[in-house]
């Protein structure tokens, strides 16, 4: 009794160090892939479009380049105004030095489409965002031009769903060539099917040197019942144009050995919007793995710290009383599922940075 009684009062204090201060999450890392450091002080947000063809723009500033790589940003169902579900993503991604694109492109419920029931409404909705910023930025050149031989996307839930049919179809829909697509539990709801049917029948429009992520979080959608094999399951099995060494499929874990407790329920990558919060899993390995992603197909750099199964990409951060994140679990085929669940290993080596293969 005494036992029991014991281990709920440190259940209910939480993990303490031996001081007994509460562990907390490591905080963001100054330099490197979702790190602090950035020449640029600023970002300069504006608003455009109208209805489900509205669009922002972040623009790295302080000072103002002449011209950055392009990052598409797109958001999950339910977002019908502002940037709420990825602005903090969508600001680091700009921070770092990137014109940012996040396309609005729902107004309410089954406006413009009804879920997976008709997906192309939100494609077209999202075509549009895409090219009415792109006239915004081309319309004056002290804006930031974006470099669109050099584009990157990011889709997270339903928007991943549109991210990779529009990486698939980019030609015949006449947005820029993806260079990097990442992918936050891409879902189209289920309600037509557990496999995510709204997603394009193949995916051979994606080019082989592309760099993909596609990420599930263990209590993310593959753990609702009978929606295993949805989600990045369902993505990369589509996926085999693309060599192993272009794509990784990786699963977050929840950990609740400080405070606050890190989930990986659906929206791991979302920052503060419909509920969400920044924590270490958006600055260890969300925004870290996606800068990682874009360097290393931009550059040839820091492709240790974004694709497969490596020390670098597995480790997320260390609690303040040195116990290591559970780490990630890495794979280049699908499926990927929640057991057995990784090891907490230390923090790695700093991988090297030289430019290797791209391709």
């Amino acid at each position: 009794m005494r036992r029991a009684c014991l281990l709920a009062l440190l259940v209910a204090l939480g993990a303490a160090g031996p001081a007994g201060a509460a562990v907390t999450q490591p905080a963001q890392r100054a330099t490197g892939p979702g790190g602090k450091a950035s020449r640029y002080g600023g970002v300069r947000v504006t608003a455009g479009g109208s209805g489900a063809g509205a669009w922002f723009v972040y623009q790295p500033s302080a000072p103002t380049p002449a011209s950055a790589p392009l990052v598409v940003v797109t958001h999950g169902y339910y977002e019908f105004s502002g940037t709420g579900q990825d602005d903090a993503l969508a600001r680091h991604a700009a921070h770092e030095g990137n014109v940012v694109i996040y396309p609005r492109w729902q107004t309410d419920v089954a406006i413009p489409c009804p879920g997976p029931f008709d997906i192309e409404p939100c494609m077209t909705s999202e075509v549009a965002g895409i090219k009415g910023a792109l006239a915004y930025l081309h319309a004056k050149r002290s804006r930031v031009q974006p470099q669109l031989d050099r584009t990157s996307y990011f889709g997270f839930s339903f928007g991943g769903i549109i991210t990779a049919n529009l990486a698939n179809r980019y030609r015949q829909l006449g947005v820029p060539r993806p260079r990097a697509i990442w992918l936050d539990d891409p879902h189209d709801g289920g309600l037509t099917g557990l496999d995510e049917p709204a997603l394009d029948d193949a995916l051979s429009g994606i080019p082989a040197a592309t760099k993909v992520v596609c990420h599930s979080g263990a209590e993310g959608v593959t753990s609702e019942p009978g929606k295993a094999d949805g989600s990045c399951n369902a993505v990369f099995a589509k996926l085999g144009r693309i060599p192993a060494r272009n794509k990784s499929l990786v699963m977050t874990f929840p950990d609740a050995h400080g405070t606050p407790a890190l989930s990986s329920r659906h929206g791991v990558c979302a920052g503060p919007g419909g509920g969400f919060v920044v924590d270490a899993y958006d600055y260890g390995f969300c925004w870290r793995s996606f800068d990682a992603l874009r360097s290393c197909a931009l550059t040839g750099r820091d492709c240790a710290s974004a694709l497969g199964d490596t020390p670098q990409n597995r480790y997320i951060g260390t609690w303040s009383d040195g116990t290591p994140i559970v780490g990630l679990k890495i794979q280049a085929a699908a499926p990927i599922r929640a057991r057995a669940v990784p090891p907490r290993a230390p923090a790695p080596a700093p991988a090297p940075r030289a430019a290797g293969r791209t391709t």
